[in-house]
């Protein structure tokens, strides 16, 4: 059951409209400075009006729910990601890098940061143009499939379109080469195994040293979740990256390079002859959604926590002048008080509210939608990125054993569910459990070369964990809106990744 009856708009207009949150890349109560953060990138990108309740951001239309671009030559959606959107968001992030924020007052942090976000904003922008190119080819395959295959039609589709590689599918084997690394280095296993991390760090020992020093270059910023810009990146903290080279270190390789292969010898079979060419149209046109849609998604990551830098800058400029007690505190302020606190305004015991409340926020089960009341997956009606991204359609209803979603990676797997609510609560997965989260994003990607198959609250057939344990050849589950909520830690599951169900069986 969600928490319905305390999440009300101060301004009784706002419960004239429809307002729904992203509980896919924001599942989670934010810190103050976060969730306005959040909202604008988010927001202003996805020409969406956002609104803070308990942390949660909401978001409502700006204008008519967007329209189909005009078709582009084959390859020109990708074309325009490499050579045009790409280069903007990089340009984007190496201004964030050049400044020297030590030199900075905290006055001089409060200017830059504004100025440096109404310039990303639109860079943001440009990952989310990209994705909506490439939807109407990926859109015309699962049209034709759904048309002519029925219920199989979404997953065949998905696992299509995921074809080969991706680029969070390269994070996993950049993981599981660490773990080849350390193997081959002496002493390395041993403190891995015996979790003695700050000694793996210090490790001189060869390949390891080095295959750690370029993983951590190659990944310097990118954020766990793309709205908590409050926690570090692997490269300011990489100890939570060596738990997960252990667990890597004990997992089998899984190899899943056939799947769309043996989708697309079944689509062949089952389509009646008439249908072939449109089918070969379709999927020549599709190949490049998935690449493209999983990069597009680490630079989301990378560009959003870039932003720790200056944040944290100021931070720490807040702590010398006294106001705040730790740098970090500096999220839990609102964009209007930056300014004041800079200038010298108390703001310990404001912060210090704000954490309680904060703690309170995070065990809330916040509703998806709030004002007009419209169906969920009416919404997914209206918009193929919210029907195939986010999950947004009917689902068949639960039983008491059975939790119900949708069918996104198929396969039977049976083993402890572990239920998971953020990426540091995943340190801990062995090989086999079953993942219970409520999203992913690319830096879950290693685990699921760990887990036996995974299961989500929330997204779609496109959404990232289930592209990925397609990548994976693992079964998944996902959007069953409560499966973290109503599968017990520890109990014995199976997910049957075709029917779209997880039965617990104690």
């Amino acid at each position: 059951m969600s928490d319905s009856s305390i999440f009300a708009f101060d301004d009784p207009a706002d419960a004239q409209r429809l307002w729904f949150r992203d509980p896919l890349h924001a599942p989670r109560a934010l810190p103050p400075l976060n969730a306005a953060f959040w909202g604008r990138f988010s927001g202003l990108a996805n020409r969406l009006e956002p609104r803070t309740i308990h942390g949660f951001v909401y978001f409502s239309p700006l204008s008519v729910p967007r329209t189909a671009p005009p078709p582009l030559p084959h390859g020109q959606a990708a074309e325009n990601w490499r050579t045009l959107y790409l280069p903007a968001v990089e340009r984007a992030y190496e201004a964030i890098l050049a400044p020297d924020y030590a030199a900075l007052t905290a006055l001089e942090l409060v200017t830059l940061f504004a100025d440096q976000l109404a310039q990303a904003v639109p860079a943001m922008a440009n990952t989310i143009v990209a994705a909506v190119e490439l939807s109407p080819d990926a859109e015309r395959l699962a049209n034709l499939l759904e048309s002519r295959l029925g219920d199989e039609g979404p997953l065949l589709s998905a696992t299509i379109l995921h074809g080969g590689d991706s680029e969070t599918a390269s994070l996993g084997r950049g993981v599981r080469q660490l773990a080849d690394a350390a193997r081959d280095s002496a002493g390395v296993p041993a403190l891995l195994a015996e979790s003695r991390f700050e000694a793996a760090l210090a490790s001189t020992a060869e390949p390891w040293a080095g295959a750690l020093r370029s993983f951590l270059s190659d990944h310097t910023d990118e954020i766990a979740l793309w709205s908590e810009i409050h926690l570090p990146a692997w490269n300011e903290d990489p100890v939570p990256l060596l738990r997960l080279v252990a667990a890597t270190l004990n997992s089998p390789e899984r190899d899943a390079s056939t799947s769309a292969e043996d989708a697309v010898a079944t689509v062949r079979a089952r389509l009646a002859p008439e249908d072939i060419p449109e089918f070969e149209a379709a999927l020549a046109l599709s190949r490049d959604y998935v690449p493209v849609i999983e990069h597009r998604a680490r630079w989301q990551l990378k560009l959003l926590g870039s932003f720790r830098r200056p944040l944290l800058a100021l931070g720490g400029k807040l702590v010398a002048l006294g106001v705040v007690a730790v740098p970090d505190d500096v999220f839990f302020l609102n964009p209007d008080e930056l300014e004041r606190a800079a200038a010298g305004e108390d703001m310990r015991s404001r912060v210090s509210g704000r954490r309680a409340q904060w703690q309170e926020d995070l065990a809330l089960d916040p509703p998806l939608l709030l004002g007009v009341p419209v169906p969920w997956e009416m919404l997914g009606a209206l918009d193929p990125m919210l029907k195939r991204i986010f999950g947004a359609v009917r689902v068949a209803a639960p039983s008491q054993a059975v939790v119900t979603g949708i069918a996104a990676s198929k396969g039977l797997a049976r083993g402890p569910a572990r239920v998971v609510r953020s990426l540091g609560e995943a340190e801990d997965l062995q090989d086999g459990d079953v993942l219970v989260c409520i999203t992913t994003s690319p830096p879950w990607t290693p685990y699921f070369a760990v887990v036996s198959a995974v299961v989500t609250d929330s997204g779609g057939v496109l959404s990232h964990a289930a592209i990925e344990a397609r990548e994976y050849g693992i079964p998944a589950v996902v959007g069953t809106r409560d499966a973290t909520r109503r599968i017990p830690e520890g109990a014995i599951v199976t997910v049957d990744g075709a029917a779209g169900t997880v039965t617990i069986e104690g």
